[in-house]
């Protein structure tokens, strides 16, 4: 966390508040959240205005006149806004200082998100060898990403290089609603149920954002609300049974997602 619907809701979030202002200063709480010199990334910024915001997987970029914020949100990113004199949002770690006296602090609670400047955020999308975003993706280009691979569906769905913007949660469910077990190599995987699980990608991340990635509203017929040990699964009431992967842990009902 956040994935990709947290990541839109703070799109939406963003440009519901700090589009078109004035940066007057900005305050810079941790040097370490920066993929850049701190002194350039103030005088960048300062006396600009972010004039849009494109999000692309679970990064955002602000465009500022010829360049672009990176904003890239870790697993317990988040923004805040607030008026000047309000207490200041725990954990933050850069500060944008407006002219309407209002700031948007950028919060990190443990540091593992970045951010950065680029003056062409595709270049820095091919740079960084990102897949296609996972919302927009076409069918087309959801096929080209796999082509090749043999590793699990629910590692190739986490690799960020493969496709932009699911991680574990989200890969859990998808998987869940396609019945399809995480650990399936994906080079085995039929038409039918590439074709599935494409459309569940696409449904389940439309889900979340509606929902504005607040996993606590989440129904109770999908797997998120149950992914903690000794919950039973949904739809058929089995124990759901917990794995680990890549270093994380991942849910999944052993009736409803067999193994191929």
């Amino acid at each position: 966390m956040p994935e990709l619907p947290e990541v839109e809701t703070f799109k939406q979030y963003f440009e519901s508040t700090s589009l078109n202002k004035q940066i007057k200063n900005i305050k810079i709480k941790d040097t370490r959240i920066l993929s850049i010199e701190e002194n350039i990334f103030i005088n960048t910024l300062r006396g600009k205005k972010f004039n849009s915001v494109t999000r692309h997987g679970k990064y955002l970029f602000v465009e500022c006149n010829s360049f672009f914020l990176v904003m890239h949100f870790g697993m317990t990113g988040d923004l805040e806004y607030y008026r000047r004199g309000e207490e200041e949002p725990k954990y933050s770690k850069v500060l944008f200082e407006f002219t309407n006296n209002h700031i948007l602090s950028y919060i990190s609670t443990r540091m593992f998100g970045k951010l950065d400047i680029t003056d062409d955020y595709k270049k820095y999308i091919n740079k960084n060898r990102l897949g296609p975003d996972a919302l927009t993706m076409s069918y087309e280009e959801f096929l080209m990403s796999l082509k090749r691979r043999t590793t699990n569906v629910k590692t190739a769905l986490m690799n960020q290089r493969i496709i932009c913007g699911i991680g574990n949660i989200y890969s859990d469910e998808i998987l869940f609603r396609t019945q399809i077990n995480p650990l399936t190599k994906i080079n085995i995987l039929q038409e039918y149920q590439l074709k599935e699980l494409f459309t569940n990608i696409k449904e389940i991340l439309k889900y979340g954002i509606r929902k504005k990635g607040n996993l606590a509203t989440y129904s109770s017929k999908l797997i998120i609300p149950h992914r903690i040990e000794e919950e039973n699964c949904p739809i058929c009431h089995t124990p759901i049974k917990r794995y680990e992967i890549l270093g994380r842990h991942g849910f999944f009902c052993p009736t409803c997602q067999k193994e191929n």
